[in-house]
């Protein structure tokens, strides 16, 4: 027990606090004092504070009490009990302070108690007197004495009784009584040397000890406790021993000589072998710890298999603990004799708790170990992952960097296609050069650097995406949201009128003073519309609608084309996705992609309804700021 328990002297704690009435006669009826006077043991009653029930002070003592004692009624109302246990050894290895910290603790949890102590003799002689001292709560015995006690008022739950009986007594008795008391005293004290070690099995299995260590410990305990000639304990899984140990007496040859040796090595493992072999045959599945005794190893034909071995190591007696989890013998303790022992029941009961407390400890072990392996295991894949997204955060700077080389080498000479196109056009019109041939054929080259521009960034815009830059961010101007449309529309117009496609307009209720990014809602609105074209059939309608208020502006284009299969509809949107039905078509996946993250950069939400050869309808719902 790690804490040590402060006594203080509550010999100032008198009649005078107000909120325990100490007259017995206003407490106790007169019936129970005469009880109380009539028991042939020493005897006091305590009364409990209603805020502080572990405070009992005396209020009523017997003539034995008064007369094993030597303390006056005027030195002893009044006072709380533990008064009496001022001179108790405090010596962390005594067992008078064990037994009075078990005093205590049945104090505070209320609840009857005998225990064994030593104490000073009150009547002023240097010596000690070892008694029995018994705590019961009034309301134990309550029942059968309520009738007697008559007033109405009484609570049993705030008494208790203490008893003493000496075990040193200064009167004559007979030899049997005598006898009779020396061997009660010497279970009880077995009895507390049992619990002790109970209880250091206890703090080792709660330890940080490895659980090879732990059970260095038990078999040392056990042997010097017991007092035989050999402990062995081992562990057991996936089909052998992963560790033995071993703890023996200097008049027997160890078992444990060289763990690596072979032959060492392999007596060990047909003996725990044949151990686990015989706890199969007759053992008891269905504890925890499964107990067996043999009295006469030798003349047992059962160990006709070990019989070398046990004559060897000298082994008459044995006990035998296979251990279990979960239906799994996970290790056995095994206590030998070398001559034959009658053993007794509590040391039957004490094997069979250490063996159980053992079991639990190895599978701990074993649990611990997984959580090691486990966390080594994810260390290392942590490790790898970091690794891996190291080189992709490499590569996909390198990807950005070639993108935007590759971007900018391919502007370059479409600015001059362009160019060129436009000295073209001019050239014709200076000369009034007037072939429609020629006039389509400038107007496709037009239209075809027009997508090479937008395809360029987008894949700009993608690429700063992908490298996590967090360059694309929202630059907002007032701007005329109709003149924004009008003009994207008439981008488009080429596109539409090589189809004969027909974009109709109803945007006129669009703000003039709308606040967004120009660039990034151009990019989203002409992609919208560009697909609508794209996707339409010929000879179609492309409608172009728009609705707002005060708070939002929605703009929905509405196309008769191909439409988007609705197992595919949930995917729209998603990067390099394209529907099943569009593949016939040029085109990237990353257009919609890259519009769905614009309009979502403003506040805003794309909304995609569509049918297969009836059309699609995209929806685009911006907030007014």
């Amino acid at each position: 027990m790690s804490d040590q328990v402060s006594i203080q002297d509550n010999s100032s704690n008198v009649v005078e606090d107000a909120q325990i009435n100490l007259e017995p006669v206003e407490i106790i009826n007169e019936n129970l004092k005469n009880r109380v006077r009539a028991h042939s043991q020493a005897a006091i009653i305590c009364q409990a504070k209603e805020n502080n029930p572990n405070y009992f002070s005396i209020i009523f003592a017997n003539e034995k009490f008064y007369e094993i004692f030597g303390i006056s009624e005027a030195n002893l109302i009044g006072k709380s009990y533990d008064f009496l246990f001022n001179d108790v050894d405090f010596d962390y290895s005594s067992e008078d302070q064990i037994e009075y910290i078990r005093l205590i603790k049945a104090v505070k949890d209320f609840h009857q108690s005998s225990v064994i102590v030593s104490l000073q003799d009150h009547k002023g002689e240097s010596k000690k007197v070892k008694l029995k001292i018994v705590f019961a709560p009034l309301a134990d015995f309550y029942k059968g004495i309520k009738a007697e006690i008559t007033q109405t008022n009484f609570n049993p739950d705030l008494y208790a009784i203490f008893t003493f009986e000496e075990f040193e007594l200064n009167i004559t008795t007979t030899e049997n009584q005598s006898n009779s008391n020396v061997v009660l005293l010497k279970n009880l004290e077995r009895a507390l040397r049992n619990e002790r070690l109970l209880r250091e099995v206890g703090y080792l299995i709660v330890s940080d000890l490895s659980i090879g260590e732990i059970a260095r410990e038990i078999a040392k305990m056990l042997c010097q406790h017991l007092k035989v000639d050999r402990c062995v304990i081992n562990d057991y899984r996936r089909g052998k021993a992963n560790f033995v140990v071993e703890n023996c007496s200097s008049d027997v040859a160890p078992m444990i000589r060289d763990l690596n040796d072979p032959e060492n090595q392999k007596v060990l493992a047909d003996y725990i072998n044949f151990q686990n072999y015989f706890y199969k045959k007759v053992g008891n599945k269905a504890k925890k710890s499964s107990l067996i005794i043999v009295d006469d190893v030798v003349n047992d034909v059962n160990f006709n298999q070990i019989r070398q071995i046990c004559e060897r190591y000298n082994i008459n007696s044995q006990i035998s603990i296979t251990t279990s989890f979960n239906d799994q013998i996970n290790g056995g303790i095994y206590i030998h004799q070398s001559t034959k022992r009658n053993w007794l029941v509590d040391e039957i009961d004490l094997l069979e708790t250490v063996a159980d407390q053992f079991s639990i400890a190895v599978d701990r072990s074993y649990s611990v170990e997984r959580v090691m392996v486990s966390n080594h295991e994810l260390l290392e894949k942590t490790k790898q992952l970091k690794e891996a997204l190291k080189q992709e955060k490499n590569m996909r700077k390198m990807q950005s960097e070639f993108v935007a080389l590759v971007s900018h080498e391919f502007k370059t000479p479409l600015q001059i296609i362009d160019s060129t196109r436009e000295l073209l056009v001019r050239k014709l019109r200076g000369l009034n050069v007037k072939e429609e041939a020629v006039d389509k054929s400038l107007e496709r080259i037009k239209s075809g650097i027009q997508r090479m521009n937008g395809l360029i960034h987008s894949t700009l815009n993608l690429a700063k995406m992908e490298n996590g830059q967090n360059n694309i961010k929202i630059e907002r101007d007032i701007f005329d949201f109709k003149s924004f449309v009008n003009e994207i529309v008439e981008k488009n117009s080429n596109l539409a009128t090589q189809r004969n496609i027909s974009v109709l307009l109803n945007i006129d209720d669009l703000p003039k003073d709308f606040n967004g990014d120009q660039k990034l809602l151009d990019h989203s609105i002409t992609n919208i519309i560009s697909n609508a074209i794209k996707y339409s059939k010929d000879n179609s309608v492309v409608k172009v609608l728009s609705k707002c208020n005060d708070k939002k502006v929605i703009i929905r284009v509405v196309d008769q084309g191909i439409g988007i299969p609705k197992e595919d509809l949930s995917h729209i949107g998603q990067k390099f996705f394209r529907a099943k039905n569009t593949l016939a078509v040029a085109g990237t996946g990353i257009g919609l992609y890259l519009t769905k993250y614009f309009i979502e950069l403003h506040e805003g939400t794309v909304l995609i309804d569509s049918e297969v050869n009836v059309g699609t309808s995209v929806t685009v719902v911006l907030p007014r700021v």
